[in-house]
Formats: structure tokens, C-alpha cells, sequence
């Protein structure tokens, strides 16, 4: 059976914190929390007046099994949460213990509803369970319940590391080592002062805040050549979904790097249910990139949650720039899903 909510329906929300606590395949990008952000301010983004959001759960035996937070625009459904978001990992929102045929049930009902329209499902993290079935679909081919097409979108890089610190970098190569031992000498012998801030919860230093997303915006641009930094920097400081979940979620980490008091890297992002955190947003400031501050803030990072929390991985999400292996990355991956209904 399926229900459609409303989003300020009191049960929705408890479905969706129900659903989505405890469950080691969801990102935090899946939280009420993260998509409260969204519907909050989803009025900054003029399109979304052309489009129709659909709070959809799927129940047996009146137990809530999959949640379907949805918008429809031009003949097509995509997750609510990719709404004025900049979230490295999206999915549906489903018991953990969820069978495949019930995920199936739950599909029929939404084509029964939705009869002729394509479902396209971006950033499914291979460690979902959504992504296991809808895999399954794809290489079912001719044979599936529905057609379901698959492709890899994007790589991602996460650092896991366990207890001790010592241990963590001799599992790194011989040539990493090195080099950070390197760096950590550089910033010795030109006596610069090197500390790193950790903020947990809502961030509310507007002047920190102004400053990471400079530097975020300013990478942004050497990347993609872009000689005018003024209105991006706009859009990333106002207009975010990120940004607005640093300055209300609970679960909001930033590690904040600086050499001389000056900020030269910054790691924003959010804790998971399975001991990680979940970065969206990395960068660093090009100027020094001489003393390799990204390396350090990670090594840094690591000694600090190693010290004070059970966390013990860091999800730096997109992209597999040389620093984030060289500091015992493994890559991971993103799909993307269309399903037509």
C-alpha cells in the first residue's frame, strides 16, 4: 500500500527519523534533518514553482518500509533532496532489513501511480541496499520487472583509519609517508604556527564561514578556469542547501586548518550512522598548497576524532585527487538509475 503525506503531516516525520535511524546504508544527505533544510528555503529556487513534491511510504502489514521523497517536473521523478543541494550521496529512505521482493512491491505501487513517467535516482552509493537491487534489475535486462538502466556517475574517496594513529600511517605507502613527514617539516623549519578547529553542531561563525566558502569558491574556479568568482561565491555562501544544514544540523562537523591564524583548508560535512563523516565540502587554499595543508588537516583530523570520538572514517565524497589516496583513500562510487515506470 501507498500512502502520500504531506510534508507537515506530524507522521511523516516520524516515519522518515524512523526509517532513517540506525540505518548503516543511508547518508545523512537522507536525513529529515538535511531535507528540512531544503523545503525550509526551496522558494530561493524560482524553478521549483513548476514542480509537485510527493511524500510517498510504501507499507505491509501497516509497517512502513520505503519512503519516497519526490518532486515531478517535466515528466520526470528525482529525489526530493537534489533540490538546491550539493549532497555527495542520495537515496530513498527503507527499513533497513528490506527484503528484494518488497522493494519490488514498493516499485509496482509507485508505477501503478505514476504510469509512464522515468524515475531517474542520482548519487546511489554502492553501499546502499537500494543500489544492490536496482543493479540487480539493470543486468536482469529483458527479464527485470521494469526497465531500469545503469551507469556509473561519479567517484568518491573515503580514508578509513582505526584506533591508533601510528598504525593508521604505517598502512599508508612508504612514498606518502614520506611525503607527509615532509610537509610536517616545512611548516617546522619556516616556523609558521600550525593549528586545526573543529566545529560540531550549527556552525555560527559568520566571518569563518564567509572565509571557507571563499576559499571553496576560489578552488571552484581554478578548476573550471572561471575568471569571475563574485556571484558563485554568492550562490555557495546564501544560496546552499549545505551551508544552511552547517548552520542548524546537530550532526554538522567542519575541521578547519591554519597556518599562522590563517584559514588554508577546511573539511565540511556530517556525521552517518556507522561511525563516518560525510564531506561535501573540501578545499583548500592554492597559495599554500606548497605546504600540502590538505594532507595535514586529514592527518590532523585524524589524531583529533581518534582522541575525542568513535568516529573512524573520513567520507571526502567527490573526486580522486592524489592527496586523498596518498593519506589511505579507497575509492567508492556513485550511480545513476533511470527507471521507467
Amino acid at each position: 500500500m501507498l500512502t502520500m503525506y504531506k510534508w507537515d503531516d506530524p507522521a511523516l516525520k516520524q516515519i522518515w527519523q524512523t526509517l532513517y535511524a540506525d540505518n548503516s546504508y543511508l547518508f545523512p544527505y537522507s536525513s529529515w534533518e538535511y531535507n528540512e533544510q531544503i523545503y525550509k528555503y526551496i522558494k530561493v529556487k524560482p524553478s521549483s514553482m513548476f514542480q509537485k513534491n510527493y511524500f510517498l511510504v510504501y507499507e505491509e502489514e501497516k509497517k512502513p518500509l520505503v519512503l519516497f521523497p519526490l518532486y515531478l517536473k517535466k515528466n520526470k521523478l528525482r529525489l526530493f533532496g537534489e533540490n538546491i543541494s550539493g549532497a555527495g550521496h542520495l537515496d530513498l529512505l527503507y527499513d533497513a532489513a528490506i527484503t528484494t521482493k518488497q522493494f519490488e512491491n514498493a516499485f509496482s505501487e509507485l508505477k501503478s501511480m505514476f504510469p509512464g513517467k522515468t524515475l531517474e535516482l542520482r548519487m546511489i552509493n554502492e553501499r546502499s541496499k537500494l543500489f544492490n537491487f536496482l543493479k540487480g534489475m539493470a543486468e536482469a535486462g529483458a527479464a527485470a520487472v521494469f526497465p531500469v538502466k545503469a551507469e556509473e556517475e561519479r567517484v568518491c574517496v573515503k580514508v578509513p583509519f582505526n584506533d591508533n594513529y601510528e598504525e593508521y600511517e604505517k598502512g599508508l605507502s612508504r612514498n606518502a609517508r614520506s611525503n607527509l613527514h615532509k610537509a610536517y617539516s616545512k611548516v617546522r623549519r619556516n616556523e609558521l604556527d600550525m593549528s586545526l578547529k573543529v566545529i560540531q553542531g550549527p556552525f555560527t561563525d559568520k566571518a569563518l564561514l564567509s572565509e571557507a566558502m571563499k576559499i571553496y569558491t576560489k578552488r571552484e574556479s581554478e578548476r573550471k578556469n572561471r575568471r569571475m568568482d563574485f556571484i558563485p561565491y554568492i550562490k555557495h555562501r546564501y544560496f546552499s542547501a549545505l551551508v544552511w544544514a552547517m548552520k542548524n544540523m546537530a550532526s554538522h562537523y567542519t575541521f578547519c586548518f591554519f597556518l599562522n591564524n590563517r584559514l588554508v583548508a577546511f573539511m565540511t560535512g556530517f556525521a552517518t550512522n556507522y561511525n563516518e563523516i560525510v564531506f561535501p565540502y573540501v578545499a583548500i587554499d592554492s597559495k599554500y598548497g606548497s605546504y600540502a595543508p590538505g594532507k595535514l588537516m586529514i592527518g590532523e583530523s585524524i589524531k583529533y576524532l581518534q582522541e575525542h570520538t568513535l568516529i573512524r572514517g573520513l567520507d571526502l565524497s567527490r573526486g580522486d585527487e592524489r592527496y586523498k589516496l596518498e593519506m589511505g583513500g579507497v575509492r567508492h562510487y556513485n550511480y545513476r538509475f533511470e527507471i521507467q515506470l
